[in-house]
């Protein structure tokens, strides 16, 4: 079967794409950044398209010929400059639908979510439900997947829910009693492929979950035993509290840790098992076999212990360079700074010019290092320029090299905070 899926870059598109690809079928995989989607098969075919810009039907139907099934994957969690939920979850998919109608498509695929329903009150949910019901009114056979947490190997949630358990502290809302019913991906491409069969009825909305449902304050602890962690100490918070922390995401430039996804752990995420059971003919696959027992990797319990020291050291390297332009601005006395300005060989009018010039700099640096300005060549400039200021420094004035406070050696470990700091953001890109 030809079959075009959107997000395919994505850790719910890229499980689908394999397993679609490993039961036989072509697969057009459509998304912005085609290279990330590390997958060499003769069956895949790759289209570069910014699923946010292409809001009309005009724009899928050249990409729509001789394809018979559409499966979005397509989602985000918080809203950017650049992504919003109108576009990616509302217009751009009932473009995609109705165009895949126009076009004679016979099977559309919708991974939208579970709470995307008559009760939704966030955006996210809402935003989901308006394409869910588009799709619901078309002539074509159509599923509606709405799964709760998914994790796996590579997950987004996973990898911040493993930073959150790996936490001493677990501060959880009116006491982490939510219930969740985490589905693994596996299981979620399975039910994308099982939709596809011939064999199997549409116009169907089915909630993919796991067996059963665990509290939250159980998953976090179940994450942490998964690290070799002993049992943290649990702190219930009310949720209003639970609002303001999360507030804090934006800051970190963490867009799950948002007021709204507090709003929807707190609605709860589970539902009855039994449908998604009978659809796939098997016991969804359980988190205690494929999670909580399975010992993290050394790359995971890595990421979970530095996932909040990343944005952390960012702020901290900000506050070096703003500091030291502020101090020498205003604090540092200006006959001291040209002291040390002559003993470089720069005097006259050279020191005022240099003195201001660099302090104007540093700001400079500071605030382009809170904004992640470019963040990884940012910080290779950094590097550079504290090398520079070490090397002259240490030659006209070896002294700071032999100071038994080390000011001059202290640099080593800031070039580290650099290089550390420059892979880090490469990897959060």
């Amino acid at each position: 079967m030809n079959i075009l899926l959107t997000g395919a870059s994505g850790f719910i598109g890229d499980a689908v794409a394999r397993e679609l690809l490993r039961q036989r079928h072509h697969v057009t995989a459509c998304c912005r950044h085609p290279e990330r989607l590390l997958i060499n098969n003769p069956k895949l075919t790759l289209l570069t398209l910014d699923f946010a810009k292409a809001c009309t039907i005009e724009a899928w139907l050249p990409h729509l010929q001789g394809i018979a099934a559409i499966v979005n994957c397509v989602g985000i969690i918080a809203e950017s400059t650049h992504q919003r939920f109108a576009q990616l979850h509302s217009q751009a998919p009932i473009s995609l639908f109705q165009a895949g109608t126009q076009a004679g498509v016979k099977t559309i695929v919708q991974l939208s979510a579970l709470g995307a329903d008559a009760d939704a009150e966030s955006a996210y949910h809402l935003s989901k439900k308006v394409a869910d019901d588009a799709l619901r009114e078309l002539p074509v056979d159509w599923f509606v997947l709405q799964p709760s947490l998914v994790y796996g190997p590579g997950g987004q949630s996973s990898a911040l829910f493993h930073a959150l358990a790996a936490l001493p502290v677990h501060l959880l809302a009116d006491g982490g009693w939510q219930l969740l019913q985490p589905i693994h991906i596996d299981d979620v491409a399975a039910t994308v492929c099982r939709c596809l069969e011939p064999a199997v009825a549409g116009r169907r909305t089915l909630a993919l979950v796991g067996p059963g449902p665990i509290t939250y304050a159980q998953w976090l602890q179940g994450l942490r035993h998964r690290l070799g962690k002993p049992q943290a100490a649990a702190w219930s918070v009310s949720y209003r509290y639970a609002l303001a922390m999360a507030a804090m995401g934006k800051w970190l430039g963490e867009p799950m840790l948002r007021k709204d996804n507090v709003a929807m752990l707190s609605r709860g995420n589970s539902a009855d098992s039994g449908p998604i059971t009978a659809f796939l003919g098997r016991t969804p696959l359980s988190v205690n076999e494929q999670w909580f027992e399975q010992p993290a990797s050394q790359a995971e319990r890595w990421q979970a212990g530095l996932y909040f020291l990343r944005p952390v050291l960012r702020y901290v390297i900000a506050i070096v360079w703003l500091w030291s332009g502020i101090t020498s601005l205003f604090f540092y006395p200006h006959a001291l700074s040209y002291q040390l300005l002559a003993a470089l060989g720069i005097t006259g009018s050279g020191a005022p010019i240099t003195l201001y010039g660099l302090a104007a700099m540093d700001i400079a640096l500071g605030l382009a290092t809170l904004s992640r300005f470019r963040i990884r060549s940012l910080m290779l400039w950094q590097l550079w320029i504290v090398l520079a200021y070490s090397g002259v420094v240490a030659w006209r004035l070896p002294e700071f090299v032999f100071h038994p406070f080390g000011p001059l050696l202290k640099n080593l470990p800031f070039l580290m905070c650099l290089l550390m700091i420059r892979e880090l953001e490469g990897e959060q890109s």
